[in-house]
C-alpha cells in the first residue's frame, strides 16, 4: 500500500501556512472592497470572529492533548 490514511489527512506546515496566508489576503480584499457596506458592523464581525477562532483553537487544543 503507498501511505497510510493518516499520511493524507495531514498538512505540510508550507501547505498550511500558504493556506493561512492565502484566506488572510482574501478576507483582507475583501474587506477594502466592501469597507462602506460593513463599516457600521466591524465591531459585531470582529466579536464574532474571536468567538469563532476561540472555539476553533480549544477544539484543536483538545484533540491534541
Amino acid at each position: 500500500m503507498h501511505g497510510s490514511k493518516n499520511e493524507y489527512t495531514k498538512a505540510k506546515y508550507s501547505e498550511w501556512l500558504g493556506s493561512l496566508f492565502g484566506a488572510s489576503f482574501i478576507a483582507f480584499a475583501l474587506g477594502i472592497w466592501l469597507h462602506e457596506i460593513f463599516a457600521g458592523l466591524a465591531w459585531l464581525i470582529l466579536l464574532i470572529g474571536v468567538a469563532l477562532h476561540t472555539w476553533g483553537m480549544y477544539k484543536t487544543y483538545q484533540r491534541n492533548k
